[in-house]
């Protein structure tokens, strides 16, 4: 049901959440799987975005520079003991125990809801099984934390959805607009409940 990339980006995951010691895979923590697994997807995407490496995110989750604006109105930093949850600090070692944060799960959700819309009305190939496409799409949902983390890091996280739906479709042919809400069919709730299992035994 799940190709290479996939698998491969799952494993990376589940090493950036346990070396950043957290309790649960978010979607910040997918963002650094796709981009250490470094699958021909990433590579087409962050050609666009240099500025988008593993290390840069790494850093911008671990300065929590999608909060420091709030944070900063109260006068602390995240950097501040009060801010900081101490098993969320770098090099733990301890895998997540949850399998993945509310926020993760309804982004994905929705995202293979949309992905299998442009699939039905063929404004993307049909892929025989799920790949790494759904997770950069998943993460990159408004809800998530991703959009929060690029906005803060001076990346439209519009832009780089339109670089993942650019490189998905044949060179020249029209790039899809990704759609707002569509109502999940039965295919789509089964996938869901696989996802999120799959988010743990990645």
């Amino acid at each position: 049901m799940y190709d290479e990339s996939f698998v491969a980006v799952m494993t990376a995951t589940t090493n950036e959440a346990t070396a950043l010691g957290a309790h649960a895979y978010g979607s910040e923590h997918v963002l650094l799987g796709l981009l250490a697994s470094d699958d021909e997807l990433t590579q087409k995407v962050v050609r666009a975005f240099p500025g988008l490496t593993t290390a840069s995110v790494r850093d911008a989750v671990l300065g929590a520079v999608d909060d420091a604006p709030h944070l900063a109105r109260l006068g602390l930093t995240a950097h501040d003991p009060a801010v900081t949850v101490p098993a969320e600090r770098e090099g733990s070692g301890t895998r997540p125990r949850t399998k993945h944060t509310p926020e993760l799960q309804a982004a994905l959700n929705r995202a293979t809801v949309k992905w299998g819309h442009l699939r039905r009305t063929r404004a993307v190939p049909n892929e025989g099984k799920v790949s790494s496409a759904v997770l950069w799409l998943g993460v990159l949902e408004p809800s998530a934390r991703v959009p929060r983390l690029l906005d803060a890091m001076g990346i439209d996280p519009d832009d780089v959805r339109t670089a993942v739906l650019s490189a998905l479709v044949p060179p020249g042919a029209a790039v899809p607009m990704w759609p707002a809400e569509v109502p999940a069919g039965p295919i789509t709730r089964l996938l869901h409940r696989v996802l999120g299992r799959t988010i743990v035994d990645g």
